[in-house]
């Protein structure tokens, strides 16, 4: 037991947690399953790994601030099957457009999963080791123009991260300023890492999301241009089913108590 503890304090040192916490646990496994050197090494070793992996997942999910994570484990693809194929979701859950480092458009009215589709492919690319960025697009050009170093960092995070996610596209018009940062973003960005894009109003509707329509055609051009596009025009929506659903409860709860 003292060789034990002595081994587990060096691997606490050396920062191999998990191998330290599976120490005793494959320690015992050997023993019982008459394992070789290299067996019993070997699975402390996966530990490791295992660990690690969950450790970097967590980061990379904490950096993305997703805000509530969305994932394709909770996605209803049967819900709006009409206006969003269950096919074509798993299609996309597939993120073979991302490792190709193609864009994503989904445009639809509000409330259809839009958001969630795109949350759970960001959630799916951190699974696999890359690096992703969730912005409602007013709040980060907000923060993109702020002229502070805060700013600068968060530019440089927009033009390099694999994968932004920019949600809620053109809801108001931006100015020059932002247009010119905006247009920075698609043009660095283009051919090199993916950007998915959610919008309530169809890409055609987006040019008076811009100043002017040269710099707006200069910018839809990157981001348009080669995309996977998901264009829906009608569908139901998962925030008024909920409340419809949440109301029934209320009314049938006043029924009860009157």
């Amino acid at each position: 037991m003292e060789q034990l503890h002595h081994i587990t304090e060096s691997l606490k040192r050396l920062k191999l947690p998990g191998m330290m916490h599976n120490l005793e646990l494959r320690v015992r496994e050997a023993r019982e399953n008459n394992l070789g050197y290299f067996e019993f090494f070997s699975l402390l070793v996966q530990d490791e790994i295992v660990n690690r992996d969950g450790n970097n997942l967590e980061k990379r999910l904490r950096a993305a601030g997703f805000g509530d994570e969305m994932t394709f484990e909770g996605f209803d693809y049967r819900f709006n099957e009409a206006a969003l194929p269950s096919s074509l979701v798993r299609d996309l859950a597939t993120c073979c457009f991302a490792e190709q480092k193609q864009n994503l458009l989904i445009a639809g009215p509000p409330g259809i999963g839009k958001t969630h589709i795109v949350k759970a492919i960001g959630h799916e690319m951190c699974r696999r080791g890359h690096d992703v960025l969730f912005k409602k697009t007013s709040e980060l050009l907000a923060s993109l123009t702020a002229l502070s170093t805060r700013s600068d960092r968060l530019l440089k995070r927009c033009l390099g991260v694999d994968v932004l996610i920019l949600d809620d596209f053109a809801l108001r018009k931006m100015d020059q300023r932002e247009s010119e940062v905006f247009y920075a973003i698609a043009d660095e960005r283009l051919g090199k890492h993916t950007t998915m894009i959610t919008s309530n109003r169809p890409p055609q509707d987006w040019y008076g999301a811009f100043p002017d329509q040269v710099i707006g055609g200069a910018i839809l051009d990157r981001l348009v241009s080669g995309a996977v596009k998901v264009v829906v025009t009608t569908g139901k929506s998962y925030r008024k089913e909920r409340g419809l659903s949440t109301q029934n409860i209320l009314d049938n709860e006043t029924d009860i108590e009157e």
